[in-house]
């Protein structure tokens, strides 16, 4: 289901004069979870990502009288944004090819910074999403994943595109870099409603790029092609699962990939509790998203009992740190 930008609880300013063709407007970028294949996407590999449209950013965009030079201000949750935050509004009138114009940001998000949940793409995508609208324009979700991965550039060096892929097309995705997104068929689950997961929070940060630095010979040392088959055949488990309803099929996939980011060194101690903590609640699987070192884990629960998984998971990891996600 895709995310409504009238669900956006701004107020706006009227339009300043002289900006007739530049209008006050919301928009927002859900966050998003890798199911598997992070890393792996780097050197080629097919991953499977979902949107978390219950976690997302809502921005609202208020042109300024036309200065000189172009000012643009931007508050996220009430603070300031820096510099090199900055620079994505700056960036996204470069690829989106419209003259600057002043204008002032506000907005608010609900994602966690650096956890592997989209943070960063969300915002790429959201400033896009309300820039290009401010002018008219309606971007596709192609156009949305295209330019908001050259935006992720500045946060992430070379990113694979699958961040901005899953928070554009707002729907499960599988992604080959260099290739165009595909939708993935998300079937009901077997003697279920819907298939629910859990998000992890492990407290602790990394960034995304010392992490790749982390796993980076474990990907090319060795029989490189075996090991990116076998995040393949994880992410073909996991989308005949989902569009079979079959949780043991999105199971099994989810434990291979785990499993290969414990080889590759990106899963910590801390991260390692979390997911044995899932397992003690009964989760079906549990693996790091995202880059790991620190960020989240995503367990997947048995669809036809996830209340009690849930309630069991809090007690063991605490309650504070668990965020329930569904499908579809």
């Amino acid at each position: 289901m895709r995310l409504s930008e009238q669900n956006a609880s701004f107020e706006f300013r009227p339009n300043p004069a002289g900006l007739q063709n530049c209008q006050p407007v919301s928009a927002v970028a859900c966050g998003k979870t890798i199911i598997v294949g992070e890393h792996a996407v780097v050197y080629g590999a097919k991953a499977v990502a979902m949107p978390l449209t219950n976690l997302a950013m809502g921005v609202s965009l208020t042109p300024l009288p036309t200065r000189q030079s172009p000012v643009f201000k931007a508050m996220i949750g009430g603070r300031n944004v820096s510099d090199h935050v900055l620079g994505v509004i700056e960036d996204a009138f470069r690829v989106l090819k419209i003259r600057p114009f002043s204008l002032e940001l506000e907005g608010s998000s609900t994602i966690l910074v650096g956890a592997g949940l989209g943070s960063s793409a969300s915002l790429c995508v959201v400033v896009l999403k309300a820039i290009a609208a401010s002018v008219g324009r309606t971007l596709a979700p192609y156009e949305l994943a295209k330019y908001g991965n050259e935006l992720e550039k500045r946060f992430h060096g070379n990113p694979s595109g699958l961040d901005t892929a899953v928070v554009a097309y707002e729907e499960v995705v599988s992604f080959i870099k260099g290739e165009n997104p595909v939708p993935i068929k998300v079937s009901q689950p077997t003697g279920a409603a819907k298939w629910w997961f859990a998000i992890i929070d492990s407290c602790t940060r990394s960034s995304t790029i010392s992490m790749i630095k982390v796993a980076e010979p474990w990907f090319t040392n060795g029989d490189i092609a075996a090991k990116i088959q076998k995040f393949n055949i994880a992410s073909e488990q996991v989308i005949s699962g989902l569009a079979d309803g079959d949780a043991n099929l999105v199971k099994l996939g989810m434990q291979t990939s785990g499993d290969l980011l414990k080889q590759a060194g990106v899963v910590s101690q801390q991260l390692q509790e979390l997911i044995d903590g899932a397992s003690q609640a009964g989760c079906l699987a549990a693996k790091t998203t995202g880059a790991g070192g620190g960020g989240c884990v995503l367990a997947l629960l048995d669809p036809t009992h996830p209340q009690e998984q849930l309630a069991a998971l809090k007690d063991i990891v605490g309650a504070s740190k668990v965020t329930a996600v569904t499908l579809p």
